[in-house]
């Protein structure tokens, strides 16, 4: 963990692999407050050194993203965050270790999240247009991700074609679905950029097509993440992680749906409700 304060800057990082500690609240129950900084909100990023005190019924958890810790704070108590972890003044804090340590700082300011806007032009999804639904100008953190599309009405079938960063054709396959996921025997190679074409023919003889870039993460960040991935019977904590980690690489699309779920289950948090909203 860092000593000073510790600023929210607005970044993109594209590998997982040159950590800076820091303590990351990943969960909020109840009113917990930080001296001098104020309110304890999902995302807080805590320096050694600091004070925390947490109301009676208050819980808060906390990972030290260096070492891949989780810590568990119980209400009624203050704290104080030391290199080795918080330390309770009523007695020993939960600790439990993540399966990935040596993450990076979530550099994501709630404050500096773009609110999301009305889809207008080329990106909005038309009823009866051919249109790539995902991914598109996002990273993806598979070597082998889902391709989706806007269904066409009397189409006789689709034809999907991956195309790579030399505009060669990696891929291509026909299909009467509105989705296809690539074989892991084509896997994408990380850290490249990619296009997707997506092709139909109509009953009538009509042709029309439409496509979409992406990114793949390099091996280093798919690796850890993987070994983060959650689903939705996870702790709310560990679902906020993965959130934050899929937004700091660029994931928007896989992050967002992630956190609009979040902000389901908790609609008065603010901060999940900026994400879920984001562009």
């Amino acid at each position: 963990m860092k000593s000073g304060a510790i600023p929210f800057i607005a970044a993109t990082m594209f590998c997982l692999t040159d950590a800076m500690a820091g303590l990351l609240v990943t969960e909020v129950t109840g009113r917990a407050e930080i001296e001098g900084k104020g309110t304890l909100a999902i995302l807080a990023e805590i320096s050694d050194g600091a004070r925390l005190s947490l109301q009676p019924g208050a819980t808060v958890v906390a990972v030290d993203l260096a070492s891949g810790k989780e810590y568990v704070l119980k209400g009624g108590q203050d704290y104080r965050v030391t290199p080795q972890g918080p330390q309770g003044s009523g007695g020993g804090v939960t600790a439990t270790a993540l399966p990935a340590k040596g993450m990076p700082d979530i550099r994501i300011a709630p404050g500096m999240v773009a609110r999301a806007k009305p889809a207008t032009g080329s990106r909005a999804i038309r009823a009866n247009v051919l249109s790539p639904i995902s991914p598109v100008k996002t990273i993806v953190v598979s070597d082998a991700p889902l391709f989706r599309w806007s269904p066409v009405e009397a189409s006789n079938g689709y034809r999907l074609s991956i195309l790579k960063p030399d505009g060669s054709l990696h891929w291509e396959a026909r299909t009467r679905d509105t989705q296809l996921a690539l074989p892991t025997t084509h896997r994408l190679t990380p850290g490249e950029k990619y296009t997707w074409r997506i092709e139909y023919s109509s009953e009538g003889g009509g042709t029309a097509d439409a496509s979409a870039a992406f990114s793949v993460a390099p091996a280093a960040t798919i690796k850890q993440l993987s070994a983060l991935k959650v689903d939705a019977h996870a702790a709310f904590s560990r679902r906020v992680l993965y959130a934050a980690m899929l937004t700091e690489v660029g994931a928007k699309e896989e992050a967002r749906e992630l956190w609009r779920e979040l902000a389901q289950e908790k609609p008065d948090d603010n901060v999940l409700r900026k994400f879920a909203e984001a562009r």
